[in-house]
């Protein structure tokens, strides 16, 4: 039960992050300014449709009580956030 309850709570942050990402696209945030880059913009899109993918795979993990599933959605999830923070991070202004 408490699996579910940690998977419930990671898509819902998953679906906010990526939600935040595809509603950004085309303003400032954090330093950031996909605006005024094209491929700044481009990744931010990209990472918001992938999480917002990820946010539905986690809902439907939450139904399957596949520990494998559930296991493989949430390293992904991780990695993920990894590689969008490392990316993001080399267009920061200095």
């Amino acid at each position: 039960m408490l699996i579910r309850i940690l998977v419930l709570l990671a898509t819902v942050v998953l679906f906010t992050i990526g939600r935040f990402l595809l509603t950004h696209t085309d303003k400032p945030f954090m330093m950031l300014h996909p605006e005024n880059n094209q491929t700044l913009g481009k990744i931010v899109k990209f990472f918001g449709i992938v999480f917002c993918v990820l946010a539905v795979f986690s809902a439907i993990a939450i139904f399957i009580p596949n520990i494998f599933f559930v296991t493989t959605i949430m390293v992904i999830s991780c990695i993920m956030l990894l590689v969008m923070e490392l990316m993001l991070l080399t267009f920061l202004t200095k």
